[in-house]
């Protein structure tokens, strides 16, 4: 986990340190560059995302509030630049970057949504991770395509740093998803002896792990 952290810093480092070099933003106004640097981060961030939720879920949730924000900031940041320009991008009617970029805003929103209120839905855990990843993986797809199909402060080695931060995001997701899918329903697994320690996994229970715990563990 720490290399894997690494190299997406190291990613991240790489994206703000090109994009601070490239022309393109050697005459740009503070506030496109704050908003093209806020970008690069989220993208180093969501690039370990998937891979927290194994066993640092606490760090899983602060880092998905860090990208929300640091969209946030990319979005108001344009807002401020050119109101104009902003709105055209965000709607249905702007190019294919544009409304990649507006998809994935969108499904962000949601996925916060999703973590924010998962003890109130009416699912099980395994649906709720279901939904909650693939969701997130969206997020990645669109986000990183659209940050690799706008001209600008990240062409060249920018592009290719982009795209090995997206595989490395959306490789997490997978395996996230395949593990979700390949849990036993509650009810389903073989019950677990009385002597045996359940294997720490993230915030998993007995029950998000489909395993029942015998009448008489459960009742003491």
């Amino acid at each position: 986990m720490r290399g894997l952290v690494a190299v997406a810093a190291l990613g991240g480092a790489l994206l703000v340190t090109l994009a601070l070099a490239a022309p393109h933003l050697a005459q740009a106004s503070p506030v496109l560059v704050v908003s093209t640097l806020a970008a690069c981060v989220a993208v180093a961030a969501l690039a370990v995302q998937p891979w927290l939720t194994r066993r640092r879920v606490g760090a899983h949730v602060r880092v998905g509030g860090i990208v929300a924000a640091l969209v946030a900031v990319h979005v108001v940041a344009l807002f401020v630049e050119s109101p104009d320009d902003a709105l055209y991008s965000m709607s249905l009617d702007g190019p294919t970057r544009a409304r990649m970029a507006l998809f994935a805003t969108v499904l962000l929103v949601v996925v916060t949504l999703l973590g924010l209120l998962r003890r109130r839905l009416p699912w099980s855990v395994a649906t709720w991770r279901f939904v909650h990843g693939s969701l997130a993986g969206l997020v990645v797809v669109l986000g990183v395509g659209h940050a690799v199909l706008i001209q600008g402060a990240l062409d060249g080695w920018g592009t290719a740093v982009l795209v090995a931060l997206g595989g490395l995001a959306a490789v997490g997701v997978v395996v996230r998803l395949v593990r979700v899918l390949r849990t036993p329903p509650p009810g389903g697994g073989a019950q677990r002896s009385p002597t045996t320690q359940p294997t720490q996994e993230g915030d998993a229970t007995a029950h998000d792990r489909g395993q029942v715990r015998p009448r008489d563990e459960a009742h003491g």
